[in-house]
């Protein structure tokens, strides 16, 4: 029983482990009757095991190739000495191959560069030999993985077969036990076999790698000891004199080099035989930044070295200075790094480019970067922003003259554009600061011009104290200048001071008496103060006539041609105010008023109903009586009439009392004259007009007023007669017009034209002068000019 039972279980076992095998690909094959021949092929993902050396082997052969193919490139190109670790395939070999070399002679080198320059497409195959390794290069870095993943899948499935079988023997009784052992032990023949085929095929690979770096090692030796050899040869020969053969021999290689450098262009090249030397530092900073760009881009190439053109003469050798950029940045690395024991024979005799020195750009001053900006602006005629930015300037930046000096300059022009006294004052406050600094400025003529602007200013706002303050100012800073002297003097003269003319006039005399400016100012203190006008003539002829700078002004033309007709001398004088309108002084011959509005029209007299103060005037003419009466009053009473203080009078008693004067209202003498100043208020064109006045002027007998012009045509003026006893005895000129006076009478004219007044009679001439506004002058007008 036991003996159907033990085939039984056989078969039994013998079917199961059929049907387990043949999923694994196990093939049974009988040898006998009983005897079996278990064939056990194990299917992997890589197709087996011989699939798995095949493509091993194919990889070894791969690498090896590679390690051949970089063998040849570095031989062939061993004369430039470029570090291996700039090759493309540096990094698979890292540590594999020697990257130093020897040096070797000058001769060799200068062979190797001619050929590169003499055969191009050489490169050009190289470059193209250099692209197609990059294409290989991802093999060779991939080649250790895919080994650990070929042996890795025969280590794990291994121990799972022995699993299985260990549970199929644990699932089955005692029987088959002598069969399950000889399984395993077929199997684990099998396995030992296919592992140390493996390890003998590394170890050869590995043996067949370190004898081909022994024998490159080798020939780097014997080539460092030729090197050495020839380098002494070469050092002898530089401290012996050159012989006439080899002067000859160099002489045939300059030339041939020439003509190389003249027909080959400098081009740039990836070939690693142009590129420039570097040391064994600056490689490795290369390859770590090189490992990072293939993290981010495996297909980016190296970095590229630019070609240079090299000039080998007999006793030096220089670099050529037509070179790019890129070019000269590394050469200027390659200078930082020290050279190395192992650098070429090139490398030790090209002499880097010595790179100028960077001096470090000086950051500017942020007050003067502000201070250009303001003045762009002011030059750009935006003058709100460049007042603003002035503006910011002296808050910030308080001890700055400059500032001070802009925010003036800018405030002034901006004061013309509006015709705003307002802004001029601001202009004038802001020169004052400036010139408070002083000696800080250091600029004499930078402080002078601005002095004279705010002094212009002033002048023209009617603050001559003021401006005899910077005169003042300027001299002290500058005493050895005549010009500041006679602007003083000047200043003075505007406000009618001729003791002060007269005084800065005869020091400027001593210091330089042939100062003409300084002899005009003094011939007018002459003329004006003591009314000496034979002693002034000289000194005005002479300064006027000099045509010297600061006696060019009308006001001299005026002055000279005025003496001349006190003295009598009418043709002269004529002749003066003609050269005087030939120079645009004056108007016209008879119109020479200093301070002018263009544009106005001019005549000598005028018609109420021309100027369209009819009404007005009417008004006043129809209470003429009422006025007459206040007027003689006040003529009664000793004290209140004046002398007329122009001295324009040749002879005779000119008299007068004023009610308003430069557009304000006179208070005591007004209320003497209760009806007339009620009537002028209704008249503001009159009352209100700053460049004139409102008075009784009383005139005596045998009076002769020179003739004169008024200080401007912006007026108009009215005389409205109230006392002319004898009419046909006094008469007026203006121009070439003459006029006379009665009572009750208005007649209008304009004094900015020459007049004259004669009184030939024997009893007072009483009249009511108003000055009024040109009708032509517009309202905006009327506010801005300044009052005479």
């Amino acid at each position: 029983m036991s003996g159907d039972v033990q085939p039984r279980k056989r078969k039994d076992k013998r079917r199961k482990r059929d049907d387990d095998e043949s999923s694994h690909g196990v093939h049974i094959t009988k040898m006998g009757n009983e005897d079996l021949h278990l064939h056990v092929h194990h299917e992997h993902g890589t197709g087996g095991h011989w699939c798995a050396k095949i493509i091993f082997f194919a990889l070894m052969a791969v690498l090896l190739g590679l390690v051949g193919l970089i063998i040849m490139e570095n031989r062939g190109l061993e004369d430039l000495d470029t570090p291996l670790s700039e090759s493309r395939f540096s990094k698979v070999f890292d540590g594999w191959v020697d990257e130093h070399r020897d040096e070797h002679d000058a001769h060799d080198v200068h062979e190797h560069s001619e050929e590169a320059l003499d055969d191009p497409d050489e490169h050009d195959e190289h470059d193209d030999h250099d692209d197609h390794e990059e294409e290989e290069e991802p093999l060779s870095e991939e080649l250790e993985e895919e080994l650990e993943e070929e042996e890795e899948p025969t280590q794990e499935e291994e121990p799972e077969a022995d699993d299985d079988d260990e549970e199929d023997e644990d699932e089955e009784n005692n029987a088959g036990e002598n069969i399950t052992a000889e399984d395993a032990d077929e199997e684990e023949d099998e396995d030992n076999e296919e592992e140390g085929t493996v390890e003998a095929t590394v170890e050869a690979t590995t043996e067949a790698t370190a004898e081909a770096t022994a024998e490159y090692e080798a020939e780097d030796e014997e080539d460092e000891e030729a090197a050495a050899d020839e380098d002494d040869d070469v050092v002898e020969s530089t401290e012996a004199p050159p012989s006439e053969a080899d002067e000859q021999d160099d002489d045939d290689e300059d030339e041939k080099e020439q003509e190389v450098e003249d027909s080959v262009e400098p081009q740039k090249t990836k070939s690693v035989a142009q590129s420039t030397p570097a040391s064994d530092e600056k490689d490795d900073d290369d390859d770590e930044k090189q490992e990072q760009d293939n993290k981010d881009a495996d297909d980016e190439d190296e970095d590229d070295f630019e070609s240079l053109d090299q000039q080998f003469n007999n006793d030096d050798v220089e670099p050529t200075k037509d070179v790019d950029s890129q070019e000269q940045d590394h050469d200027q690395d390659d200078e930082e790094v020290p050279k190395e024991e192992g650098s070429s024979w090139l490398a030790s005799q090209i002499k880097p480019k010595e790179a100028a020195p960077a001096s470090p750009t000086e950051k500017e001053d942020p007050f003067e970067q502000e201070l250009r900006k303001a003045n762009q602006e002011m030059i750009r005629e935006n003058y709100a922003q460049a007042l603003r930015s002035f503006n910011t300037l002296t808050t910030n930046f308080a001890d700055e003259p400059l500032a001070h000096l802009g925010k003036a300059r800018v405030l002034e022009l901006i004061s013309k554009k509006e015709l705003s006294n307002q802004r001029l004052w601001e202009a004038i406050d802001a020169y004052k600061r400036y010139l408070a600094f002083g000696e800080l400025v250091i600029n004499d003529k930078e402080f002078t011009t601005a002095g004279e602007s705010c002094i212009e200013n002033l002048r023209f706002l009617g603050s001559h104290r003021q401006a005899t303050m910077i005169h003042e100012l300027l001299i002290e800073r500058l005493p050895k200048d005549p010009r500041l002297r006679n602007q003083l003097s000047l200043t003075y003269l505007m406000v009618n001071n001729l003791q002060q003319v007269e005084k800065v006039a005869v020091e400027t005399l001593k210091l330089w008496p042939d100062n003409a400016v300084a002899q005009l100012h003094y011939g007018l203190a002459l003329r004006q103060l003591h009314g000496d006008y034979n002693k002034a003539l000289p000194y005005l002829k002479y300064a006027v006539e000099s045509q010297e700078e600061g006696t060019q002004e009308a006001f001299f033309y005026l002055s000279l041609g005025e003496t001349l007709q006190r003295l009598s001398k009418n043709s002269e004088s004529l002749e003066v105010y003609r050269k005087g309108v030939a120079k645009g002084f004056f108007d016209s011959l008879y119109q020479r008023s200093l301070y002018n509005e263009p544009r106005l029209k001019a005549q000598p007299f005028w018609q109420p109903k021309e100027i369209g103060y009819e009404r007005q005037l009417a008004k006043l003419k129809l209470n003429w009586r009422a006025i007459r009466d206040e007027g003689l009053a006040l003529l009664g009473r000793s004290g209140f009439f004046e002398d007329e203080a122009e001295q324009l009078r040749d002879k005779g008693v000119w008299q007068q009392y004023e009610l308003y004067t430069q557009g304000r209202r006179v208070k005591d003498n007004c209320q003497r004259a209760p009806i007339t100043c009620s009537l002028l208020q209704e008249f503001p064109e009159s009352s209100g007009c700053r460049r004139g006045q409102v008075k009784f002027s009383v005139m005596q007998a045998g009076t002769h007023v020179w003739p004169h012009c008024g200080p401007t045509n912006c007026r108009l003026r009215a005389h409205l007669t109230l006392l002319a006893p004898e009419p046909e005895k006094t008469s007026i000129r203006v121009a070439e017009q003459e006029r006379t006076w009665r009572e009750g009478e208005l007649f209008i004219f304009d004094d900015s034209f020459e007049h004259e007044v004669w009184h030939n009679g024997s009893q007072p001439r009483l009249v009511l002068i108003l000055d009024m506004w040109h009708p032509q002058l517009t309202i905006t007008q009327r506010r801005s000019l300044v009052p005479i």
